[in-house]
């Protein structure tokens, strides 16, 4: 039962230890058809590959997931344009099975087992380099993902609406072997690195040796004895802590450190107490006294009586006693420990979009030229897209959002439409949709005018509908009645100890939906590794956004501060005295 138990342990670990994609740090990386292959921590035939840049990524039916538009005018000059592409670090399965024969042929029994899991600390490492698209006169918006696409299969999304100028550098500097649109990720990967290893080893022997030797002779009537008594203790210990640390200061490391000194204590405790300890001295033999020796001839009383010290008869009296014992007592304790640290191992990169214009210039899939005044054009396509800063509010805040939309004509029925965003949509990066309505052989401009209204559905039964709208824009961005709050919390780590805080509570209240809000929205300890946290909150548009802290001391004591107004999106907290 034992030994099932202990496999089963052992499947359970090596299950999350492949789980968690640790690569092993000291094995060097093989750079394979511009990828890097990293080898697992536990499985040296196991490897993971990590692409060296980021890619377009490619939709269910083989075509990049990219999409172009510019919009020309009735006179023909470019009016505006659209940007919208999905990225992805995961490689195309014909290029990974290309991939896994190329590393067969050089690592023999090994295999690639997927893609290297990333990890980031916080939003913002996924970024756009643009000199178009991040200047606000050639851009009217930019939205992105905001978060990488750093686990296997994920993507991560970009749209853009650009004003008339930009839409026109955008388009030519695609054309360009270098283009002015650049995809920068910031991330790590977690490593696995022996950090110290320590070895207590000690020797220890006991050797207790006893030796007597009498020799008694007795004639005429005298005695001559000789003792030899010989004791000695010899005692030897050799005691070795060796102790090999990689990564000082690691609380991990002074834990074994702790270990690695009481254990060596306890173990020279236990050598040099010679009384319990492995030199304690064995009870030690007597050696051979006056009246140990039986069976001597000696004078009686009655013949000392009456004789007194005459002559008596001759007896022989030669008796040889030898002794000897010897005790050896050995003992050898050893003892290694080793601890293995797991390290996180950034990975930057970036990617352009040089030659894709090249290759897919002439499918109008991709790359769209839409002529607002050519006769031909019959329909028109009007986007809708979320606000990029309200994108995570659908994780936490809101169900969906609805879009409703109707075009009047005035010798035909007006035409509908709805648009839904789910939080699905947002997750896989669908930030915008689009509606098509037709001309109908309208000729002037009013053709361009059409009317829509927003609904949102919030969590808590809450429900914001606007009233109609009346616009010509070809592009919507959506948002909800609400205020984004973007709050960073920097703490004195040193200070708690200095005034010996344990922890730090951080309570909030605001308004929501009208409705007040207090809610926990960080513990703060002194053992916190990062001394930054970062949240993100949505309030009433005209709220106020306020926090108390409570500070728990080691010795018990708690101090509740005041409700506080918060005007700026960075709060630093310190210890009171």
């Amino acid at each position: 039962m034992k030994k099932a138990l202990t496999l089963s342990l052992l499947t359970v670990f090596l299950f999350l230890a492949k789980a968690l994609a640790l690569v092993n740090y000291e094995a060097p990386p093989i750079e394979l058809k511009g990828v890097l292959l990293l080898q697992d921590a536990y499985n040296p035939k196991a490897y993971y590959y990590l692409p060296k840049t980021p890619r377009i990524a490619l939709t269910p039916d083989g075509l990049p997931a990219f999409v172009m538009v510019k919009f020309v005018d009735p006179k023909g000059d470019t009016s505006g344009g659209l940007l919208h592409m999905l990225v992805t670090l995961t490689l195309p399965p014909d290029e990974l099975e290309d991939l896994r024969k190329e590393f067969a042929k050089i690592r023999s029994g090994a295999e690639i087992v997927g893609p290297l899991p990333l990890l980031q600390a916080k939003e913002g490492s996924f970024k756009v380099i643009s000199g178009t698209l991040s200047d606000k006169g050639f851009t009217r918006s930019i939205i992105s993902s905001g978060r990488a696409p750093l686990t296997p299969g994920s993507q991560a999304a970009i749209a853009a609406v650009l004003d008339q100028h930009g839409a026109t550098l955008l388009w030519n500097s695609l054309k360009s072997p270098t283009s002015d649109v650049s995809v920068s990720i910031r991330a790590y990967y977690e490593a696995l690195l022996p950090s110290i290893k320590a070895h207590v080893y000690a020797d220890i022997s006991t050797v207790y040796e006893h030796f007597s030797k009498v020799k008694n002779i007795q004639e005429d009537y005298t005695r001559d004895q000789i003792r030899r008594i010989t004791d000695e203790l010899v005692r030897t210990g050799v005691i070795k802590v060796e102790v090999l640390e990689r990564l000082p200061g690691d609380a991990g490391n002074r834990a074994i450190q702790s270990l690695v000194d009481l254990l060596s204590q306890k173990l020279t405790d236990l050598i040099f107490d010679q009384r319990t300890g492995f030199t304690a001295v064995p009870a030690k033999e007597k050696a051979v006294e006056a009246g140990q020796i039986k069976g001597r001839q000696k004078k009686g009383w009655l013949a000392r009586l009456f004789t007194s010290t005459g002559n008596q008869k001759y007896y022989t009296d030669n008796q040889f006693v030898l002794k000897e014992r010897k005790d050896i007592s050995r003992g050898v304790f050893s003892i290694n420990l080793t601890r293995r640290t797991v390290i996180k191992v950034p990975y930057d990169t970036a990617g352009n979009l040089s030659g894709f214009y090249a290759v897919y210039h002439e499918d109008a899939r991709l790359f769209k030229v839409v002529n607002l005044a050519d006769p031909a054009f019959q329909k028109r396509e009007v986007f809708f897209r979320i606000d990029g800063d309200f994108v995570q509010a659908f994780e936490s805040l809101i169900n969906f959002a609805s879009v409703t939309l109707k075009k009047t004509y005035p010798n035909h029925e007006e035409a509908t439409g709805e648009l839904i965003f789910t939080r699905e949509d947002l997750r896989q990066g669908k930030f915008s949709k689009s509606w098509r309505y037709a001309r109908l052989g309208q000729k002037d401009a009013g053709w361009l005018k059409y009317a829509y209204k927003t609904s949102w559905d919030l969590k808590g039964h809450h429900q914001f509908e606007s009233t109609w709208q009346e616009t010509d824009a070809p592009i919507i961005t959506l948002a909800p009645p609400l205020k984004r709050f973007d709050l960073t919390v920097d703490a004195d780590r040193l200070a708690f100890e200095d005034f010996g805080v344990r922890a730090a509570v951080i309570m909030v209240r605001y308004k929501l939906f009208g409705q007040k809000v207090i809610k926990r929205l960080a513990v703060l300890k002194a053992s916190d590794g990062e001394s930054l946290s970062e949240f993100i909150l949505f309030l009433d548009p005209k709220a106020t956004l306020e926090y108390q802290v409570s500070w728990f001391y080691s010795d018990g004591q708690r101090i509740k501060k005041d409700w506080q107004t918060l005007e700026e999106g960075y709060l630093f907290l310190s210890p009171p005295e």
